[in-house]
């Protein structure tokens, strides 16, 4: 059984950054904000200082930064409690500039869409297809929809009724995430199943777990209905905070159809200790759970875009990788080698010169001309044109 797992770099080609792109911006946006009540040094004056030595550092890229902050909390030193509170409105951050590209790229990626037809023919070979995914973004959930392919991430299309007047939403429960009750394809049915294991843009924990809720945009919405829903929520919780003079971090202040106030607990999974049980986790575990059991039924595993940076993810593919005849390919434009702790089976390892791009066309080549290679190559000069402004907001910002 074949299987895709996706990384930061299978959105690249679409406009969305890599990691030390996105960094930029996280350090560029944050250290002109320092002075402002984006940040709270009220107990620890000093320790703004240490954080903008943190976000200075060439060498880290924004989940390091955040590591470093979750370090220092687990210290439980005299700075245990402004680093909490540091690390919370720094992935608020993150999700906001995530966000932010998201949106600003929603027209690059309605047309990139179209080289990814692909997906169709790869269905065709393979009925159910699961999809893992480390990304934050949507990208994927709008492929599917832009092709008609029926897609399924564990949400039920049930819509809470309290809370449709924010957005259009999916829902689980945690009762039936408890009890692995999720909404994905069985082997008889068509469909992909998209696990997303670090979290989402557009889903969101509240009544304290109990319920999770993930946008689901109408059927007739056009490639960025994910996006509009999600910034349909932001708009709401801004109306609000704005009305009443406060907001919280990490959580969506909102209120419900009876006007009550609830709290929409962001799922973005960043930093150092995912899944470690040493911080709270918005992003469900069961989530990883579940693409640990699915990896024991799949004997062809496609990574596209992941550079094999976390922990908790290569020690379920070595396990996998090692548990008996599997291959494992790795569609990366950059990578010359394979990562070392898969050199005990390096024999089934095999690595591609390509992208997303070049692994959707490979089902479904186009056909060449010169319309076609001059649409390639501005997709390539934009693309580019993004990398070199992203990686010099912070030398900008300096500057100014």
């Amino acid at each position: 059984m074949k299987a895709l797992f996706l990384g930061a770099g299978a959105s690249y080609e679409c406009g969305m950054p890599l990691v030390f792109e996105f960094t930029n911006g996280v350090r560029a946006n944050v250290l002109k904000r320092l002075d402002t009540k984006l940040f709270d040094f009220r107990k620890d004056p000093s320790f703004r200082i240490r954080f903008e030595t943190i976000l200075s550092n060439p060498d880290f890229h924004y989940e390091q930064m955040i590591g470093e902050l979750e370090a220092l909390q687990l210290g439980r030193g005299p700075t245990s409690e402004v680093a909490g509170l540091t690390v919370r409105q720094l992935v608020d951050c993150v999700q906001m500039l995530l966000l932010e590209d998201q949106e600003l790229t929603t027209k690059l990626f309605a047309e990139k869409a179209k080289d990814y037809s692909g997906i169709k023919e790869l269905l065709a070979k393979h009925r159910t297809l699961h999809v893992f995914s480390l990304n934050h973004d949507v990208n994927f959930e709008e492929i599917c929809k832009f092709y008609g392919i029926q897609c399924r991430d564990g949400f039920f299309d049930h819509a809470v009724e309290r809370y449709t007047n924010i957005a259009n939403f999916k829902s689980l429960t945690k009762q039936q995430l408890d009890n692995g009750a999720m909404n994905f394809f069985d082997s008889e049915n068509s469909g992909v199943n998209l696990i997303k294991l670090h979290g989402s843009l557009d889903m969101f924990a509240v009544e304290d777990k109990n319920l999770y809720l993930k946008c689901a945009p109408p059927a007739e919405a056009p490639i960025g209905g994910h996006v509009q829903e999600i910034r349909r929520i932001e708009n709401h919780s801004l109306e609000l905070s704005q009305r009443v003079n406060y907001r919280t971090v990490g959580e969506l202040d909102v209120t419900d159809k009876d006007g009550e106030i609830q709290f929409l607990r962001r799922s973005l999974l960043s930093g150092a200790h995912k899944f470690k049980k040493t911080f709270d986790q918005i992003a469900p575990l069961a989530f990883f759970e579940e693409f640990k059991n699915r990896m024991k039924t799949i004997t062809e595993l496609d990574v596209i875009g992941y550079g094999f940076g976390d922990n908790h993810i290569n020690e379920v593919l070595r396990l996998w990788a090692e548990s008996g005849v599997v291959s494992l390919n790795i569609y990366d434009p950059y990578r010359k080698s394979i990562p070392s702790f898969l050199n005990d089976v390096a024999d089934r390892v095999y690595i591609f010169d390509s992208g997303l791009t070049g692994y959707f066309q490979q089902f479904d080549p186009p056909k060449k001309s010169f319309f076609s290679d001059t649409r390639s190559k501005m997709f390539e000069s934009v693309r580019e044109n993004l990398r070199k402004r992203r990686m010099s907001q912070w030398q900008d910002s300096r500057n100014a």
